[in-house]
């Protein structure tokens, strides 16, 4: 496919938006606000250099009643995009496979065998060498034959306790959020959300259906979480849309929540304030400011970006109604989990947005808090709020313990724990430092082992 081809129909969309907006005599900023975007946003779709996501066109089409034209549009686009994306990953298949193997090979590697059926599996045949290549193979086909005998295991309709098995799987995830890796978890919730994907293919039930969906926008949302802690926010925020459109379609107003605080803290990291502060407060509103992990989140995290901006007392506010929300939750709502919202993360969330008001005495205050009642292994609240106490050291005239305490902080981390927000923020800390001991040997050891594996 001429990707020039793909380029075309954006632009030819976007033109279609801006035509119905004129005629229905709006403004770019109108059309924003109404469909809880931006006027950039809208600006970038109409000129073509941006097309985002089903959402923004269904409110987009609702608004400007184009009579079904922008969404067929924007399906048209989508179905193009995914043609070239697998034409792509075909090239690249073959280019990576090719030093290897020969074209027939890879073919046969990826396709079973029709006399043997679906659930035939070489993995090493008679006479292989088991060299990379072989083993390469191998892999490629024990996981097909697991997922053949999955579908075997699991032909027909899906019942409760298929439901319910997901479920458990969706939770585990959200737990292991607070003690696993990063790349392990990608990893995991990638493989797990591909077979949840396959579900949706056995023509569930209405309401099996709307629980398979409810759960892919959590793992969508779990995505979206686990990206923004290794600092990919392009992909986080892609992810984050997903989530959103999962959620809507589920038409779980808690989930809905909870996923628009996950894409809140995205905007946070991004540093559009702007954004994060209107979806956070979208967030809570469509929860009907009712108590759960999402809106509790979502007041927390508008006020850490409150801070970041310099508004105290919008800061206080967005925090206080935080206090509250977390004051009216109990059971599996307050859990050591992404899909949970206890004292130990407030009192993170809260220390954080202290620290960057410059409000030391606060901050360190909230900051013994979390650290108190941070759950072993939870790395990463723990590695960040010592982090910002060691900004907050500095700024009370202690740097060399601040220094110490940040490297015995990254120190005690293995290289795939201290990666993404965690290095970016301990260099912002090394920044922060006076020449001393910013040009000290101790820290330029630790920049040089904050640059590893970037």
């Amino acid at each position: 496919m001429d990707p020039q081809e793909l380029s075309d129909v954006k632009r030819a969309l976007g033109r279609q938006l801006a035509r119905w907006r004129s005629t229905r005599g709006l403004t770019q900023d109108d059309v924003a606000r109404r469909v809880h975007s931006t006027r950039s946003t809208v600006a970038n779709v109409e000129s073509g250099r941006q097309v985002v996501d089903r959402i923004f066109w269904a409110q987009c089409e609702s608004l400007l009643r184009a009579g079904g034209e922008l969404l067929s549009g924007y399906d048209e686009y989508r179905s193009l995009e995914v043609r070239h994306q697998e034409e792509k990953a075909e090239a690249a298949r073959h280019a990576r496979w090719g030093a290897v193997l020969d074209p027939a090979m890879i073919a046969e590697a990826s396709s079973p065998d029709p006399a043997q059926g679906p659930a035939r599996a070489r993995v090493l045949p008679e006479g292989a060498s088991g060299t990379a290549a072989d083993l390469a193979v191998a892999i490629v086909e024990v996981d097909g034959l697991r997922r053949s005998l999955n579908e075997t295991l699991t032909l027909g309709s899906i019942n409760a306790s298929g439901l319910d098995e997901w479920d458990r799987i969706v939770t585990h995830h959200g737990r292991a959020t607070r003690d696993r890796s990063t790349g392990a978890l990608l990893r995991d919730i990638a493989g797990d959300l591909t077979e949840l994907i396959e579900l949706f293919g056995r023509r569930p039930s209405a309401s099996a259906l709307s629980r398979l969906t409810g759960m892919a926008a959590q793992m969508s949302g779990l995505l979206c979480l686990v990206l923004c802690r290794i600092d990919d926010t392009t992909a986080a925020h892609r992810w984050a849309r997903t989530a959103r459109l999962a959620a809507i379609e589920a038409g779980e107003p808690m989930i809905q929540a909870w996923v628009l605080a996950q894409e809140a803290h995205v905007h946070y990291y991004r540093t559009d304030f702007g954004e994060a502060v209107e979806v956070a407060r979208y967030a809570q509103e469509i929860a009907g400011h009712r108590a759960s992990a999402g809106t509790a989140l979502a007041a927390a995290i508008e006020g850490r970006t409150h801070a970041a901006t310099g508004r105290r007392e919008e800061t206080r506010a967005a925090l206080g109604r935080a206090e509250d929300f977390l004051s009216r939750l109990d059971g599996d709502a307050v859990s050591a989990s992404a899909f949970g919202y206890s004292e130990a993360q407030l009192r993170f969330h809260q220390e954080n947005a202290y620290t960057r008001l410059g409000e030391v005495d606060a901050a360190l205050a909230a900051q013994e808090r979390a650290l108190e009642l941070c759950s072993p292994g939870d790395y990463t609240d723990w590695a960040l709020t010592r982090l910002d106490r060691a900004i907050c050291l500095t700024e009370t005239g202690h740097a060399t313990e601040a220094l110490d305490s940040l490297t015995e902080t990254i120190g005690s981390l293995d290289e795939a724990r201290r990666q993404g927000i965690i290095a970016e923020r301990a260099r912002l800390v090394l920044d922060t430092l006076p020449p001393v001991q910013r040009s000290s040997s101790i820290a330029r050891d630790l920049r040089a082992l904050l640059t590893e594996g970037r």
